[in-house]
């Protein structure tokens, strides 16, 4: 991952595919009954050397894929090509790059049973101590990253990145960065294409790789490593699923997505599933340098979560380590397909569900009941009345003429919008009626009443004759234009076919 990069030349497009089954038990013998110079003598690159000889590549990009045999030790020839080296991996390698043995989501504070999980663990160190080392694991780690990233489509068109930072006081030395470089093909990025910098963003130690610039995102990965102290590892990514979700809102005013009883709510740190997340969103900027001082602003403000959006554009996440950010990542993209989906279903992500979900104040009812519950206990009765203030605040919205007047429930979902959420119960959806300037709730509940109640006074004391008659022919126009199985139609001719006659007898 250091040296070779993962195009193709047509020499390798010649190779046989790879699978499980391009193995065979006599390649196993080969490897375990001949000699170490043997296995190595199996392997040339096209000056004729062998991989016993130590050929080495030196400049950045060649390597295997390109044509060079790199020097294979006897445990590493084995893979993929036989059935014992995929053992051997399997069994002991990792296939991410590392300098940490192990790495948890749960924190030295934490167990697995918790439901929120706001730190990471990551074992402890597997180089020597060589900073040297340290470094080119970190820049080639970063390489790896930022292929995983493109394959998931976050990095396409040489967008987004990866930011790793070692070393602080925790380990008695200065802070070093590694950042990516712009405008290089993330699937085909190798670790000499890395930079290495200080807090200060002095460059430590340039990619071997000529002619390259700090990615446009480094100046925000500062923002982030500066305010969030904790912070070891920024990512940005041009995910599809979050540029999406920063559209929900029709306006695009919206300055936070809320998600909420989602269980990968788990996942992004600090939340549990029954948690409301609260996902800031900025606005775009002709350059990534200018969303600097939105980004600050957010993260102070909304210091629980470990994201921000930015509209038409992605999204930035951290975490304590590049493990936890990478899951933390993974977490939040899944909510934002799921948020963008919910609202194509008529779902509300940020609306608490009023049935289907699991309620602690109905388990304590049950227990009531069967007299297990306590009179005087303050915390459940506190709980309880909790849960009742959340619950009338995100009830079903003033669809159907609920009780606010002003319609300030339908105002309480995730995003004030222009145009409400269909519920799934519902075949018409009644978004304004000419001529009134309150909210259809107050039509319907108050307006509709109250001129059922008058029409017979109104009729005989205000109405003339005429005024009647042109009346009539109104409704009798109304109502033969409705189709014959109308509601309204048969209810009106209640087995009769004269529609002025049952007009006339309503009146």
């Amino acid at each position: 991952a250091k040296h070779p990069r993962r195009s193709m030349t047509p020499r390798q497009e010649s190779l046989p595919a790879f699978t499980p089954d391009t193995y065979s038990s006599d390649e196993d013998d080969r490897f375990f009954h001949s000699s170490r110079d043997e296995q190595a003598d199996l392997f040339h690159a096209p000056d004729g050397t062998s991989a016993r000889d130590g050929a080495e590549a030196t400049a950045p990009g060649s390597g295997w894929t390109n044509g060079a045999i790199p020097p294979l030790s006897y445990q590493y020839a084995l893979h993929p090509y036989t059935r014992s080296g995929r053992l051997s991996l399997y069994s002991h390698h990792r296939r991410w790059i590392n300098f940490q043995s192990s790495w948890s989501r749960i924190g030295q504070s934490s167990t697995e049973l918790d439901a929120v999980h706001s730190e990471s663990s990551s074992g402890q160190s597997v180089l020597t101590g060589c900073l040297l080392e340290e470094a080119k694991t970190v820049r080639a780690l970063v390489a790896q990253l930022c292929e995983c990233f493109y394959r998931h489509g976050w990095a396409t068109g040489t967008g987004g990145g990866v930011s790793i930072r070692v070393g602080g006081p925790k380990e008695n030395r200065p802070y070093r960065v590694f950042v990516a470089p712009s405008g290089v093909q993330k699937e085909d990025m190798v670790g000499d294409d890395v930079f290495e910098l200080d807090m200060d963003r002095n460059v430590v130690a340039p990619p071997k790789t000529p002619d390259l610039r700090q990615s446009a995102c480094t100046p925000l990965w500062y923002v982030v490593y500066r305010h969030v102290p904790t912070a070891m590892c920024v990512i940005h990514t041009h995910s599809m699923h979050a540029q999406m979700a920063t559209l929900l809102d029709p306006t695009e005013k919206a300055t936070t997505l809320k998600i909420t009883h989602l269980e990968m709510l788990k996942g992004v740190g600090n939340h549990s599933y029954d948690s409301v997340l609260e996902i800031p969103i900025i606005d775009n900027r002709p350059t990534e340098d200018l969303l600097a001082s939105q980004l600050e602003r957010v993260i102070l403000k909304y210091p629980k979560c470990n994201a921000v959006l930015v509209r038409r554009h992605g999204v930035y996440v951290w975490g304590d380590s590049w493990e936890q950010a990478k899951a933390q990542c993974e977490s939040f993209d899944y909510l934002f397909e799921s948020a963008v989906k919910m609202k194509s279903m008529g779902l509300d992500c940020g609306l608490v569900p009023v049935s289907g979900t699991y309620r602690e104040e109905e388990e304590r009812n049950d227990g009531k009941e069967r007299g297990v519950g306590r009179e005087g206990d303050d915390e459940t009765m506190q709980a309880e009345e909790k849960k009742e203030d959340v619950a009338a605040t995100t009830a079903a919205p003033a669809f159907n003429g609920a009780a606010s007047s002003d319609n300030q429930i339908d105002l309480r979902l995730a995003t004030p919008t222009t145009i409400p959420l269909l519920p799934r119960d519902a075949k018409h959806l009644l978004l304004d009626i000419e001529g009134t300037t309150t909210s259809i709730a107050f039509v319907k509940d108050t307006l509709f009443p109250y001129v059922l109640t008058h029409l017979d006074d109104h009729v005989h004391n205000q109405m003339t004759n005429d005024e009647i008659i042109d009346t009539m022919v109104g409704l009798i126009k109304d109502v033969q234009s409705l189709n014959h199985d109308h509601p309204t139609k048969k209810e009106l001719l209640n087995g009769t076919k004269d529609i002025h006659a049952s007009l006339v007898q309503l009146l």
